[in-house]
């Protein structure tokens, strides 16, 4: 994949996140429109993407013989979209119902920072139940699986299920981090979760548009002291800096929407990983497969965060010997 490529995908990506319309200085041959929906899908973006080739001139759009192609996406991509808000809502509805309080999390409850919701590509349903609760929760879904974090994953109509006991994937005391649920929360969490993609798992722009929506909606709505402080003590303020450097360059996120003095730095190499990986769901890695990515990413991470990479890491190695014997 080409440079003017992936440029081409981040130009329409960014007009479909921002709704604004566009004129591409280099229209893609059929070849390279290809690539381009090849990204859209492999960066788990494609609603986002349709929604930046309806902002091109007619003539820029591609050509007649990938409107069915296109059309079987749309199809297909709100088809899975309801299916999603509809299980979710049962899940609620059935949580509640037994006196529980789930929390939606992570890239399921950013859905609602876009201008269209719909267009943000569904994956799985997070759910954080409070402490006390977690247990009286996991006797719901009686074929459900240990993950190696401590979360239970169960399917539902076709749709994961992951119930979480914490609402933070951060091993920090309590009282250091933001309330749950609050507006600099939601960032603190969106942000260390994209880090923990970026250690092994794989990360994609879909991810990456879920914090660029949330800062830009959030602006001006929460403490940035807040969110600084409770970065420092997770040890992850420089790595919120290279991820926001990302955002404003790739995504055209307004700097202004970042920390307070913000300075943006060169964020090449968390550009260069999602590029290499995509969106983490669409590569099926055995153990084995993560473990090498994990492995390999470890300068990058112990560079920008290295309390999170040895406690991550080490949760991991942990779960997946208890999980090795169920």
């Amino acid at each position: 994949m080409t440079d003017s490529i992936w440029n081409t995908f981040l130009t329409l990506l960014r007009a479909g996140l921002w709704e604004q319309d566009l004129q591409l200085s280099a229209v893609p041959d059929k070849e390279g429109w290809e690539q381009v929906l090849a990204l859209g899908r492999g960066q788990a973006v494609m609603g986002l993407l349709l929604r930046g080739l309806a902002h091109l001139p007619f003539e820029q759009r591609p050509p007649e013989q990938f409107a069915p192609v296109l059309q079987a996406w749309e199809e297909a991509f709100f088809r899975a979209n309801a299916r999603y808000a509809r299980v979710q809502a049962e899940l609620l509805a059935q949580l509640t119902a037994a006196g529980l309080h789930p929390v939606v999390q992570k890239g399921s409850e950013a859905a609602k920072y876009y201008t269209d919701p719909s267009v943000r590509q569904v994956g799985d349903i997070d759910l954080f139940l409070p402490e006390g609760e977690f247990q009286r929760a996991r006797a719901l879904f009686p074929d459900a699986r240990r993950a190696s974090d401590g979360a239970i994953v169960a399917t539902r109509d076709g749709v994961t299920v992951e119930l979480h006991p914490r609402y933070y994937d951060l091993h920090l005391a309590p009282e250091k981090l933001p309330a749950v649920g609050s507006p600099s929360g939601e960032i603190l969490l969106l942000s260390s979760h994209i880090f923990k993609h970026a250690m092994g798992f794989g990360l994609g722009c879909k991810q990456l548009c879920d914090l660029a929506v949330a800062l830009a909606r959030l602006d001006g709505k929460y403490d940035k002291n807040e969110l600084r402080e409770a970065l420092r003590h997770a040890g992850l303020l420089r790595w919120h800096t290279l991820l926001c450097s990302l955002l404003v360059a790739d995504l055209g996120l307004n700097p202004a929407c970042c920390l307070e003095g913000f300075q943006s730095v060169d964020p090449k190499r968390l550009r260069n990983i999602v590029r290499s990986s995509g969106h983490f769901s669409h590569h099926a890695k055995s153990k084995a497969a993560t473990a090498g990515a994990f492995l390999r990413r470890l300068p990058f991470s112990l560079s920008y965060c290295p309390r999170e990479t040895f406690a991550t890491i080490g949760e991991l190695a942990l779960g997946n010997l208890l999980t090795r014997g169920k």
